[in-house]
């Protein structure tokens, strides 16, 4: 990778991994590296391993932290991004953790901080899915449900910084607490669960045999097979996310009147276009007005890499404008 004074750190941290990598001068991301995040072992083991992790990227591209312009990182949870603060990580155990100070400190490079799903949502707008688009909505579907907005060529953070948080959203009020949000109704996790309550009270499904009757196993790749097999059970709960994404989706966009989501995630990855046309039919059903079913809904073109694109991007940005 050739080396500059314009090189950007990008660092999508998770409660389970964290997942680094090296912007060069031309936007290209070097060898993404990852290492598990240990949460349990509290703030200092998870900060030691993004260090860690730093150096491993840069060892490997040859590169001196001394030639690293800046670094962004998108954490999940609120996030004032002002500030560098995260606010508060439920799955980290952190509240109002001052991220971009502790690893200025650490590592001696100016940093970024933001929402995780807000990182992936710019990755996609700037060198993805979405860059052929003024304004968008990102919506990324995994262990939850996270959403993030670009308007007038920005993120949208709101005046208390947390915008963006789609996975939130009132599907069913009447529903009964844990069935109320589209997170609770539509998540992988939700979709798992729902399976295996289903096959474990007797209900037909190849995801026995594909896991060999441990249901623990289920995840994005067997739910994928199950899919693409034509499994009734599968099909059934997997077309009833589908619409709840559509649903929230066409609320979206009736709001903001917007030309463009891009949907990703580990689920989306899984499924691919078909899961994307699933969505699609129960958009046109809701949106208002009807003009605007000529929204493009796409899937996330960086994949498992648009958090740390994204991150890289967005510390280019901010840096360089400052």
């Amino acid at each position: 990778m050739a080396k500059n004074d314009r090189l950007y750190l990008g660092i999508d941290l998770g409660g389970t991994n964290i997942q680094a990598g090296l912007l060069d001068g031309e936007d290209k991301l070097g060898n993404a590296e990852r290492l598990k995040t240990k949460a349990d072992g509290g703030e200092d083991v998870v900060i030691s391993r993004i260090v860690k992790l730093v150096h491993e990227v840069l060892e490997k591209e040859g590169v001196k932290l001394d030639d690293v312009a800046g670094l962004g990182i998108g954490a999940p949870g609120a996030v004032n991004h002002k500030k560098g603060v995260v606010i508060n990580a439920v799955n980290l155990r952190w509240t109002d953790f001052p991220l971009g100070k502790v690893l200025e400190k650490e590592l001696g490079i100016p940093v970024v901080v933001d929402n995780d799903v807000n990182v992936g949502t710019w990755g996609e707008y700037i060198a993805g899915a979405g860059k052929e688009y003024d304004e968008l909505m990102g919506i990324f579907v995994g262990t939850g449900i996270g959403g993030g907005f670009v308007l007038g060529g920005d993120l949208y953070h709101g005046a208390l910084m947390t915008a963006g948080e789609v996975g939130h959203t009132v599907i069913s009020a009447d529903g009964p607490l844990g069935r109320r949000t589209v997170e609770n109704l539509a998540s992988r996790t939700n979709i798992v669960n729902q399976l295996k309550q289903l096959i474990m009270s007797n209900h037909p499904s190849v995801i026995s045999e594909l896991t060999a009757g441990d249901l623990d196993r289920v995840r994005s790749k067997i739910l994928a097979e199950a899919f693409n097999l034509r499994d009734d059970l599968t099909l059934e709960v997997i077309g009833q996310a589908a619409h709840y994404i559509g649903v929230t989706i066409a609320n979206a966009v009736t709001l903001l009147s917007l030309p463009c989501v891009v949907v990703g995630g580990g689920l989306t990855e899984a499924l691919e276009k078909p899961w994307i046309e699933l969505i699609r039919d129960e958009f046109d059903k809701y949106v208002f007005p009807p003009g605007l079913s000529k929204c493009k809904i796409v899937a996330s073109k960086l994949g498992d890499d648009a958090g740390i694109i994204g991150a890289a991007l967005l510390a280019k940005q901010r840096l360089e404008k400052d």
